[in-house]
């Protein structure tokens, strides 16, 4: 079993998206919808994910499992 997770720079960029996410929704929107809360949870957790996929150790966005008996 692989474990495959991204770059630490990919991972760092896609949190940085997702703060822009959450900016652009609060600034554009505010908080007078709840549209834009749900708008910021998404952002949160693309941020979230992102950082955990970057520096947890076991922060594997896949995982490859294989069968060696197919090897023949």
């Amino acid at each position: 079993m692989a474990r495959i997770r991204p770059s630490k720079p990919a991972a760092v960029v896609g949190a940085i998206a997702g703060v822009a996410i959450v900016i652009f929704g609060v600034v554009q929107i505010g908080f007078d919808t709840p549209f834009v809360w749900l708008w910021a949870a998404i952002g949160i957790a693309i941020v979230a994910f992102n950082l955990w996929a970057a520096f947890a150790k076991r922060g594997a966005t896949q995982v490859v499992e294989t069968d060696d008996r197919s090897r023949g």
